[in-house]
């Protein structure tokens, strides 16, 4: 996908510099209960404003943001487009210039039977169902950084179910999985989506997916 670019961070070793964040974002981090909470969204906050404004050739402490009805995070003024996940202490951001996702996620600790019909669709989770039980972990964290990136990218957060997308359909259990078997398309809210999982600098143990438009 050469349309988006993405970085990793690993957010429990970022030296926050509290100079660089804004108001609204250092009081947001102070309403995390822990100090590892506290660190992580710092972190997070720090990275996305020292990335685009490396890539938009800015000082970083004057980037402005706003937020989009459902919660998605914007550059005001625009230009350029970007998400950003994190789970635990890996942080992920993406940026491109049409709208995007993304999602980061641990694998799935716990991957039953009452989560999986949370996440799949019907035909997913029959497919599920039949594939060896030491497949179904990998499995099932894919298809959430898939859908949590493609609602992410519309901006629908979670008023669209995940159960109602058909994102896995043809994704077989390899892992990482084999040619077109890692990609995905769908028309979404009348507009034209496409997304991968992304295998490049993740972490072990985690699995990521990055959605964008269709321009």
């Amino acid at each position: 996908m050469t349309d988006a670019h993405v970085r990793f961070f690993d957010l429990d070793s970022v030296a926050v510099d509290d100079a660089l964040l804004s108001d609204d974002e250092r009081e947001r981090v102070g309403r995390k209960v822990t100090p590892a909470l506290k660190q992580r969204q710092a972190a997070s906050f720090q990275c996305v404003r020292v990335t685009l404004g490396e890539v938009l050739g800015v000082a970083p402490w004057t980037l402005a943001f706003e937020r989009r009805d459902g919660g998605k995070p914007a550059l005001l003024g625009g230009g350029l487009h970007f998400n950003v996940s994190h789970s635990g202490g890996v942080g992920m951001l993406a940026w491109s210039p049409g709208e995007l996702g993304v999602d980061v996620e641990k694998l799935i600790a716990r991957p039953t039977d009452a989560l999986a019909q949370e996440v799949l669709s019907a035909q997913e989770l029959g497919l599920w169902h039949a594939m060896p039980q030491g497949d179904r972990q990998a499995w099932l964290t894919r298809a959430w950084t898939r859908k949590e990136s493609t609602l992410k990218a519309v901006g629908a957060g979670l008023r669209i179910p995940p159960r109602t997308l058909e994102l896995m359909a043809g994704a077989d259990a390899g892992d990482p999985p084999t040619h077109a078997a890692n990609g995905w398309a769908l028309d979404l809210e009348g507009r034209r989506w496409r997304g991968v999982d992304w295998f490049d600098g993740v972490p072990e143990g985690y699995r990521a997916a990055v959605c964008v438009e269709v321009q």
